[in-house]
């Protein structure tokens, strides 16, 4: 037998004030004298054994009263011999999913609803000094402490569909955080879910033998859903007037075929393509959606189809920037003038999307690097450990640069930059003549500009080049190759920057690169594709940090914030500047989807796009008889399946909470006592 307010058998002390009374009898006696006492003698002893026999009974009686009424008081239960079957616990957890798989419609209504209602009904029938714990996905750890029954049925009431999702073991971890703070052993825990495959991860769940746990799984009338699944934009040279290929992944994640389903792009709230997609079942479809912009700056993106009941992924939205110039710094280390062409800023300067700088190697201001989309070390005769420390920098934190190597008599410096940025070494210079032979053109850097090349095509003539020596480890991608097997254009990822090698210098003492049509799509490529400068989204609940090059920001007082624009609100993230970047943590903040603006001071530094996590779309869940199966290969013992589709399920869960009249019993008990006890003291004469 257990007791549900064990503290009452404190009143068993009560015990010590009959057995005081019964052993100190404070009744005076009063003398009376007799001239013969011989027969009196005989009576009294005879009636002080039966006093003695009766006073011992009524202590025996009222100490027994006194343990009945403790133990009526302390709410008894009879111990379960089943497992599965625990002493009712007087705290309580109650987890309801509200994730947006939950908006979908059950037999009885919306899952999240009934989830709800049920949950309150838990409560209602729970005994009325019980302490509840209620977690959900987006309070999760908000409330550690106990709460009192009002305040639970208050939490609940006031519960809505959040953007959050949380995996099962997590919940779990949450709530035995909360036990252990207040010393407490185990609870009666009650999980409210449609328990979709991908967050319900029983083997991983910490459970402790002393509590029950019932799995209540809420199902879908129809497991059926389509939704945006993500969204790319295949080309990273975006510019005014350009072609702009947006790719749509879209899922059907059903049993049934869906036709001419509408999908529509908006790109600054203005429809620019629309398109009609058969979705065979299961399956997922690549839509390409083609648009152009004329204006440089920030621009929005959405993408969007109809589906119901689950709506919350049937919109993505992304943001995108065309850069008004691709700022190009050319360092020179030689001085250009009329005998010696400069071909590198004749060829930017001939396309008004590059503003090219050119400087020479000895007046670099290493602290402007971050403003330029691309450095291109042009034929420099040395660079020195501390530029090669800014250099590599640069790289690490999203910059490119093209290596374009020196003549011969000023190559010594060559294998410790190589070495630097773990790019190989130099082992020579090949005088022998021969030719470029092949391109990589799946690469970015031609994918869009070249499409094949002729059998005939003229390609340049080299002179002599540089033979590098790149190690498996160094990851080196070989773009361009010559007809001996050596590289002629390579390039290696430092960070999230690339640098880009050549084996050739542009003078004509290496060959006729200059001259040849394959020198426009390099250099061109090379500078606009530089990769993404943002994301085209973040998804909510994963990724919440971006850096900011600290010279694209404009000098103000004022830290950066972020503003929505679908409410006007504004919010200061989490900031530090580092390493030339400011990095930015947005796990302080509690946002929704749509566009934010990102603000130093009255200047707009960039335009964010949030979208609602994808998980919650998969229309994959568990049975109650999986849920059982994962339970007993888990060696979950007290877990115990709740079948919303039984009709005594009601029954079920009021029976699970209501209090054990077995302290009914305990009184019974005591009253009969104190009738024995008043009968012994009329009738024992």
């Amino acid at each position: 037998m257990t007791f549900l307010r064990p503290e009452f058998l404190y009143g068993l002390f009560a015990l010590f004030i009959p057995l005081i009374i019964h052993l100190f009898n404070f009744r005076k006696h009063k003398k009376m004298y007799f001239s013969d006492i011989s027969k009196l003698k005989n009576i009294t002893t005879q009636t002080r054994k039966q006093q003695k026999l009766k006073h011992l009974i009524v202590l025996f009686l009222r100490m027994l009263a006194i343990i009945f009424i403790v133990f009526a008081l302390a709410g008894p239960e009879l111990k379960k011999e089943s497992a599965q079957q625990l002493s009712n616990s007087s705290t309580i957890t109650i987890y309801v999913d509200n994730s947006y798989s939950m908006m979908a419609e059950g037999a009885a209504g919306r899952l999240f609803e009934n989830a709800r209602q049920d949950a309150m009904q838990v409560i209602d029938n729970s005994p009325d000094n019980s302490n509840f714990i209620i977690i959900n996905n987006d309070n999760a750890g908000k409330l550690m402490r106990l709460i009192s029954k009002e305040f639970a049925k208050s939490e609940l009431e006031k519960l809505e569909i959040s953007t959050e999702s949380k995996k099962l073991s997590d919940i779990l971890i949450i709530r035995n955080k909360i036990l252990n703070n207040n010393n407490i052993t185990s609870s009666n825990t009650y999980l409210f879910s449609d328990f979709q495959s991908n967050s319900t991860d029983i083997s991983n769940l910490e459970i402790d033998s002393t509590s029950n746990y019932y799995f209540i799984p809420l199902k879908h009338i129809q497991n059926k859903n389509i939704y945006i699944d993500s969204c790319y934009i295949n080309s990273s040279d975006l510019m005014r007037g350009s072609s702009i290929k947006l790719n749509v992944w879209v899922k059907n994640d059903s049993e049934s075929d869906y036709e001419k389903v509408p999908l529509k792009l908006l790109v600054n709230n203005k429809q620019k393509a629309v398109a009609g997609i058969d979705i065979p079942a299961g399956t997922t479809k690549l839509v390409e959606l083609n648009f152009t912009t004329a204006s440089s700056g920030w621009h929005s993106g959405l993408v969007e189809i109809e589906d119901y009941p689950i709506t919350f992924d049937d919109k993505m939205f992304f943001t995108f920037n065309i850069v008004p110039h691709i700022e190009i710094l050319k360092i020179d280390g030689i001085v250009y003038n009329n005998d010696n062409n400069d071909y590198l800023s004749n060829f930017y300067n001939s396309d008004e999307v590059f503003n090219i700088t050119s400087i020479n190697y000895r007046t670099v201001d290493y602290s402007e690097l971050g403003k330029y989309d691309l450095i291109i070390l042009n034929e420099l005769p040395d660079i020195s450990s501390g530029a090669l420390v800014q250099f590599k920098q640069y790289l690490v934190d999203g910059g490119n640069i093209l290596f374009v190597p020196p003549l011969p008599e000023f190559s010594d410096y060559l294998s410790d930059f190589l070495s630097e940025m773990n790019a190989g070494l130099k082992t020579g210079i090949d005088t022998t003549a021969t030719r470029v032979t092949s391109l990589k053109l799946s690469d970015k850097l031609f994918y869009e500009s070249i499409k094949n090349i002729p059998q005939n095509a003229e390609l340049p003539n080299i002179k002599q080049h540089y033979i590098y020596s790149f190690p498996t480890k160094s990851r080196v991608e070989t773009l361009v190759s010559l007809l001996n097997g050596n590289d002629f254009l390579s390039v290696k990822k430092v960070g999230s920057g690339q640098l880009y090698l050549l084996s050739v210098g542009l003078n004509n003492q290496f060959g006729d690169f200059t001259s040849q049509l394959l020198f426009s799509p390099i250099m061109h490529g090379i500078a606009s594709k530089r990769g993404m400068s943002n994301k085209l989204y973040f998804t909510l609940g994963e990724d919440y940090k971006f850096n900011i090059s600290t010279g694209k920001i404009p000098t103000s007082e004022t830290p950066i914030s972020l503003v929505s624009i679908k409410t006007g609100q504004t919010a200061i993230p989490l900031q530090e500047i580092k390493k030339g970047d400011l990095k930015i943590s947005l796990d302080n903040l509690v946002l929704d989807n749509g566009y934010y603006r990102v603000m130093s001071g009255d200047s707009l530094i960039s335009l964010l796009a949030f979208n609602y996590n994808r998980n919650e779309s998969e229309m994959s869940f568990y049975s109650a008889e999986k849920l059982n199966e994962l339970c007993k290969d888990a060696n979950i013992l007290t877990a115990k399946i709740l079948d919303v589709s039984n009709p005594d399920y009601k029954e079920i869960i009021n029976a699970l909470q209501k209090e054990s009249d077995f302290w009914k019993l305990f009184i019974i008990f005591a009253l009969s006592v104190i009738l024995i006890e008043v009968l012994v003291l009329r009738f024992w004469k």
